[in-house]
């Protein structure tokens, strides 16, 4: 199958050394702790923070925002691109192992196949599965990301943000699942 992270920082160096002018390898691209899906050094022309604002001022598909911290852009992905790896997922051959984050998914993946939720929890733990199932193996911040994904929400705000996870939960249930 098409590795997506792959074909999105090659993507995203395009854009990056279309937009500032500086060429960048698609394998200078890291996965942030905290903050976005991705990060990029800033060893732009001009500096990060003026990267950041030409960036954002220049649609890329694949790209919601970009940000500067520290001197590093972080890169939040599009409503498109999480649509796109949860229809990705549903073509993935795997079948269920039984684990405890399965079977959370499981549950709420039943609430029904709903576009990806907006909320920084939720992608975070769809964007970690994938890249646990890309590199073939769980950590337990990726378990522990796809656990408390709506935990950011409070009371009746939570219930209804699982409402909307169905589609975010089958692809992790897929990403977790075992490959024949």
């Amino acid at each position: 199958m098409e590795d997506l992270y792959a074909a999105l920082t090659e993507e995203l160096a395009g854009w990056v050394r279309a937009v500032t002018g500086t060429t960048v390898a698609p394998e200078a691209f890291r996965v942030p702790r905290q903050e976005g899906q991705l990060s990029l050094g800033a060893f732009v022309q001009g500096g990060a923070g003026e990267a950041a604002e030409k960036l954002n001022g220049t649609p890329c598909p694949q790209v919601r925002e970009v940000r500067e911290r520290n001197g590093w852009l972080l890169f939040w992905l599009s409503d498109e691109w999480f649509e796109g790896l949860i229809r990705w997922a549903k073509g993935l051959d795997t079948r269920p192992g039984g684990s405890y984050v399965e079977n959370r998914m499981a549950i709420l993946a039943r609430k029904g196949d709903a576009p990806c939720p907006a909320a920084e929890g939720v992608r975070r733990a769809l964007w970690r599965a994938y890249l646990a199932y890309r590199r073939g193996f769980w950590r337990a911040e990726d378990e522990r990301a796809a656990l408390t994904m709506t935990h950011g929400a409070r009371g009746m705000d939570r219930i209804e943000l699982e409402n909307r996870c169905g589609g975010a939960a089958a692809a992790i249930q897929k990403f977790k699942g075992e490959r024949p």
